[in-house]
């Protein structure tokens, strides 16, 4: 299905149309080698073992990105909501299988670029390259800031950071996948919301 202009996030029209300049002949090149993609809450749009060649902009609803460790125990590396990128990016450079499932959390819009139409896109838009170094700055600082919040934070200085940074998280994940996300059990989470909670 074609990408109509009038269904896109308006975040995903500002960066590319404001941030990054694209002219309107080359933000509509951009869109043509897109494809829509509905996915169903609780399916698939990526499992481990399979080989990820396209990125996928995550245009209406929300997903988790999650690894099984050693013992088979879900650990999830973060959330997805709108206008955020989806797809396990080692395997998409490597063109290995990868190790992420990324699970849809609600009935969600995803706007598809395969790897092949990404690298014409690049060649004929040169800003796009500019627009996807700034996105790799933006990934690694994230993913440094998560590991160090996992070394250094006690699970309810976790917890707490997170309700001050990203409290709509609370209305649309589900408690058990919040306390994989923070690494901790279901039950401890609970316990400690109530706790928290009578304090005030």
């Amino acid at each position: 299905m074609e990408v109509e202009l009038k269904n896109i996030n308006h975040k995903f029209v500002e960066l590319f149309r404001q941030t990054f300049a694209f002219t309107g002949e080359e933000f509509a090149l951009f869109l043509s080698y897109f494809t829509v993609k509905t996915v169903t809450k609780k399916d698939y749009y990526l499992r481990a073992g399979e080989c990820c060649h396209a990125k996928a902009y995550l245009n209406k609803g929300c997903a988790r990105n999650f690894v099984l460790d050693e013992q088979g125990h879900e650990r999830i590396l973060f959330f997805a909501f709108e206008d955020w990128w989806l797809g396990d990016f080692d395997s998409y450079y490597s063109g290995k299988p990868g190790t992420n499932y990324i699970q849809l959390l609600e009935d969600s819009e995803l706007l598809v670029i395969s790897k092949e139409n990404f690298q014409k896109a690049e060649k004929e838009i040169p800003k796009l390259n500019q627009w996807y170094s700034f996105k790799m700055l933006r990934s690694a600082s994230a993913s440094r800031n998560r590991i160090e919040e996992m070394k250094t934070l006690s699970a309810e200085e976790r917890y707490l950071k997170l309700t001050e940074t990203q409290p709509h998280i609370f209305q649309r994940i589900p408690l058990q996948h919040i306390a994989s996300y923070l690494n901790i059990e279901p039950q401890s989470l609970s316990r400690m919301r109530n706790r928290l909670t009578n304090k005030h």
